[in-house]
């Protein structure tokens, strides 16, 4: 039907902009249908057409308001998107993280760090000073945080976000409030500590660098010194100065008899000793002194010692099929299953130095979750006391295998965390209860902060619990999902120690990526094999030889890595030394990361794109 002379001209609706796109030959311009405006007349909208067939909600059927969220956020949760459409591309929300304790653990650790190193006649009172007036600053804070607010991250519009109430996440004024008394009670603890360690004779007589006769305990197995020429480094817990009562530790580097004597030793040491440098665990330094033994191991220790005696023998007269394994290996099982790297050469330790594999041999989270993981899923069918009775009495029985650390007690302490939520019903979170550890271990030993060992377990357990995950998801963009699953977890470990082990070694390798994947297979199977071959070496000989044929040669395999990677090109680059170096590493890590992430995003929104006109057309 013709308009009527004289009618204004038609008006024809155009394309809506969402539609409007270059014309090409895979997605021409899509056809729109002209339809005549006549006047009087009414065409509803795309908007209005849809919201037409939608039926009003019945009186009632709102969301419940949720308290402290905003009115505008209040909707149901729309339905999943089909597969491949732009909406399901959209980036999901992240999970939520719990770092109520972080705040608390990075300032007590911060507190500690500087705690330690107040030296001085009077550091213990100046310490306590420091802490008293902390306290009051604790208590103005705690009169300002009355109450809880809600947290803004749980706020977020992205799907996958979650509606928690704030009690349930917490509060940035709590978390800082709690840093706030972490802080007081380190350095009340710290200042008590300095205090009882200024009146122990052994430090007098480090002050006043006068010879003594020391009697002490080896508190660990001889190191001989990379390049010392015979030199060798160890530790004595002190009993007695010049017949007085001690608690302290005292650090030995000498040369002499000391190569032949063994943890647990009780032995006798006249020097004149020297003071420490500040924030050293140890309080005197001891050179070249005249030593004598007076007792082999006994007690724990000594049995320790004779269990891995046992073992070394068993080892040692191990004959396994095939090509003889390589230099090393059998002392690597030692190392890799109690701790015990004493008996390495020199020539294998230099090499998995090169290539960041030491930390093999330094018993922390990794072996505690294994064994622990073992014990808690062998013993699924008993009630969750048994089992947590049972996991302790193997958490006991580890550390006494491989002698208490810094890195053992604060494994030990996770795996006491997890225990605690098996006996309670609830899975423990992983991210507190690392915060939780480095917090009661810093408060029973302060200097833990200052010891490298115990940064390097904190960062690369912080590192796998963050970052494993989302890392694994970038490879497995290019990689099979079980090797992108293996190669994030030394991946990011690597990345958060690198600056660190700086700090110790002014070089970086770019192999020790290489060498720890390939290395990672055979650790499980080694530590396993390793200490199911400590329990049965009392025993039977023979039936221990045989649990520790697998340990052998998981070790051999790690021995062939480091040697292989040690010795490729570039293996060991030099770096800066210093805080200077570690600042430039992480920088160029972090720059590294940051590239990465916008790639990722750039190839995200160049999908969406992509999708978006597929769906238009």
């Amino acid at each position: 039907m013709s308009a009527p002379a004289g009618a204004p001209r038609p008006r024809v609706r155009s394309t809506p902009q969402a539609t409007r796109l270059r014309p090409s030959a895979a997605c021409p311009r899509p056809r729109v249908r002209s339809t005549p405006h006549l006047p009087g007349s009414f065409t509803p909208s795309l908007q209005d057409s849809a919201s037409s067939s939608i039926p009003p909600a019945p009186a009632g059927s709102q969301r419940p308001q949720v308290p402290g969220a905003p009115r505008g956020r209040q909707d149901a949760p729309a339905a999943p998107h089909p597969q491949g459409s732009p909406a399901a591309l959209r980036p999901q929300a992240p999970a939520a993280l719990d770092l109520r304790l972080a705040p608390a653990a990075l300032a007590a650790w911060a507190t500690a760090w500087y705690a330690t190193a107040v030296t001085g006649p009077q550091a213990w009172q100046r310490v306590a000073l420091q802490g008293a007036a902390a306290s009051l600053v604790a208590l103005g804070l705690l009169a300002l945080a009355h109450r809880f607010r809600p947290p803004r991250h749980r706020l977020d519009p992205r799907p996958g976000a979650q509606d928690l109430p704030a009690a349930n996440v917490g509060s940035t004024t709590a978390s800082l409030l709690l840093g706030v008394v972490a802080v007081v009670a380190m350095l009340l603890v710290t200042s008590a500590q300095l205090a009882v360690r200024q009146a122990d004779p052994l430090s007098q007589a480090a002050v006043n660098r006068q010879p003594v006769t020391v009697i002490g305990t080896l508190k660990q197995a001889p190191l001989e010194v990379v390049g010392g020429h015979g030199t060798v480094y160890t530790e004595i817990d002190v009993e007695t100065v010049d017949g007085q009562p001690s608690h302290l530790q005292a650090r030995v580097i000498s040369r002499g008899p000391w190569q032949t004597m063994r943890l647990g030793e009780q032995v006798r040491v006249r020097t004149t000793v020297q003071p420490a440098g500040a924030g050293e665990r140890a309080v005197c330094l001891v050179r070249s002194p005249q030593v004598r033994s007076l007792a082999p191991p006994s007690g724990l220790a000594g049995g320790v010692e004779r269990l891995r005696g046992q073992v070394r023998s068993v080892l040692q007269g191990l004959d396994p099929p095939g090509p003889d394994p390589p230099a090393g290996s059998r002392e690597l099982v030692l190392g890799l299953a109690l701790g015990d790297d004493s008996k390495l050469p020199t020539g294998l330790r230099e090499d998995m130095r090169t290539v960041s594999l030491t930390h093999l041999t330094a018993v922390s989270g990794q072996h505690v979750a294994i064994v622990l993981g073992l014990v808690l899923a062998a013993l699924g069918v008993l009630p969750r006391p048994a089992r947590a009775l049972a996991g302790a009495l193997v958490l006991a029985a580890l550390v006494v295998l491989v002698r208490p650390g810094g890195s053992v007690l604060r494994a030990t302490t996770m795996g006491a965390v997890m225990l605690l939520g098996v006996l309670r019903g609830r899975p423990s979170v992983a991210l507190p209860a690392l915060c939780g550890g480095v917090l009661v271990l810093l408060l029973l030993d302060p200097w833990q902060a200052r010891d490298y060992g115990f940064a390097l377990s904190v960062l690369a357990t912080t590192a796998i619990l963050l970052w494993s995950r989302p890392v694994a998801a970038w490879l497995s963009v290019l990689l099979p999902r079980w090797l992108a699953a293996a190669t994030a977890l030394p991946l990011v470990a690597q990345l958060a120690c690198a600056p660190v082990l700086v700090l110790l070694r002014p070089q970086w390798s770019p192999w020790a990526l290489v060498a720890n994947v390939l290395a990672a297979p055979a650790v499980a199977l080694s530590t396993v094999s390793g200490l199911l071959a400590s329990l049965l070496a009392p025993l039977s000989g023979a039936g221990a030889g045989l649990a520790a044929l697998p340990a052998l040669a998981g070790c051999s395999w790690i021995v062939l890595v480091a040697e292989g990677c040690a010795r490729l090109p570039a293996a060991s680059l030099p770096w800066p030394a210093g805080t200077t170096g570690a600042l430039l590493l992480a920088a160029v890590e972090l720059g590294a990361v940051q590239a990465a992430r916008w790639g990722r995003r750039w190839r995200q929104r160049r999908r969406r794109r992509r999708q978006e006109r597929l769906w238009q057309c």
